[in-house]
C-alpha cells in the first residue's frame, strides 16, 4: 500500500469508514450520481472543501440534462432562428462539468502530470534525427 504524503495526512477528512451521502435536497437524478462517483472512490479520497464543489458538480450535471431534454423536445434553434437558450445554457454547464471534474480530480488527465518522468522519457525517447543520419545534421547544425 502507497504511503500517505505529509500533505495527504494533513488535509482533513470529515468521513473515516463511509461515503459521503448525498446532501438532502438534491434531485435524485443528481443523488444517484453523487452515490456512483463516491462509490468510485476511496472512502477518504474528498476533504471537507470539496463537498460543496461535488455538489455544484452533481447540480450542474442535473440542470444539463434537463437542458439537453428540452433542446432534443424543440430542437436547437427556436422558430424565429435564434439559437435555443437551453442549448447555450447546456453548452455552459458542459464547461462548468469539465472544470469542477478537474478540480476534484475525477478525470484521468487531471491526475497526470505532463512533468512527470513516465511521460519525459515517452516524449523524449529514442535518437535525434541528426544523430543517427549525417545527410539530416547538415540542417540542424547551429
Amino acid at each position: 500500500m502507497a504511503r500517505k504524503s505529509a500533505a495527504a495526512l494533513a488535509t482533513p477528512t470529515i468521513f473515516t469508514a463511509k461515503r459521503p451521502p448525498p446532501p438532502d435536497g438534491l434531485p435524485p437524478g443528481a443523488a444517484a450520481l453523487w452515490v456512483s462517483i463516491c462509490a468510485g472512490l476511496d472512502a477518504n479520497y474528498f476533504s471537507t472543501g470539496d463537498m460543496v464543489l461535488l455538489e455544484a458538480l452533481v447540480m450542474a450535471d442535473h440542470q444539463k440534462r434537463l437542458c439537453d431534454a428540452l433542446v432534443l423536445r424543440d430542437g436547437p434553434i427556436t422558430g424565429d432562428g435564434a439559437i435555443n437558450p437551453a442549448a447555450k445554457l447546456s453548452a455552459q454547464l458542459a464547461g462548468t462539468l469539465a472544470a469542477l471534474s478537474g478540480k476534484l480530480r475525477l478525470c484521468k488527465s487531471a491526475t497526470t502530470r505532463p512533468e512527470s518522468a513516465g511521460l519525459k522519457k515517452a516524449l523524449h525517447s529514442g535518437l535525434k534525427p541528426w544523430e543517427t543520419s549525417p545527410e539530416m545534421a547538415e540542417y540542424f547544425n547551429d
